[in-house]
């Protein structure tokens, strides 16, 4: 078919879009985070609850993005190959990203939201020692998913080895 064709076109589309919607629901967690962070616990409470329907969504998003990406090689008949170097490399970030949303991410805002309704509602969620450490250990999880998302889109940009 190759990378003019029509379907090409449109799987490159479906591909963008779902990193797009998968990549910008994670990032937008921070902010939601931060701010239930910053907020009484029975509002932090619902903040988290929110940002785990979001953060299923976004993963679907994330894992429609390497499916595509497949299809996308597979479709380009040659013009693109799983054995070049920046194909290799996004799929170990991508790899990256989901063990981190899955190992880090996921499992400290069930552990957030698990403490924010063990608080008292009215009681500030950062004077929390249990969820201070928490928050640090989110925040370093966003900050390597941000940064595999800039990796991620300086190999789709210059394609090195290509």
């Amino acid at each position: 078919m190759g990378i003019e064709s029509a379907i090409y076109r449109i799987i490159l589309l479906l591909h963008i879009v779902s990193a797009v919607v998968g990549f910008g629901g994670v990032i937008a967690h921070g902010a939601y985070n931060a701010r239930a962070f910053a907020s009484k616990a029975g509002e932090a409470a619902t903040l988290l609850r929110h940002t785990q329907a979001v953060t299923k969504i976004a993963h679907y998003a994330i894992y429609a993005v390497l499916l595509l990406g497949i299809v996308l090689i597979a479709l380009s008949d040659s013009f693109f190959s799983f054995a070049e170097t920046w194909v290799s490399a996004s799929f170990v970030v991508w790899f990256a990203v989901v063990g981190v949303a899955h190992g880090m991410v996921r499992p400290t805002v069930k552990a957030l939201l698990d403490r924010a309704e063990a608080l008292d509602p009215s009681s500030d969620m950062s004077a929390d020692s249990e969820v201070t450490s928490l928050a640090k250990k989110l925040a370093t999880g966003e900050g390597l998913t941000q940064l595999l998302l800039v990796v991620a889109l300086i190999l789709m940009v210059w394609k090195p080895g290509a």
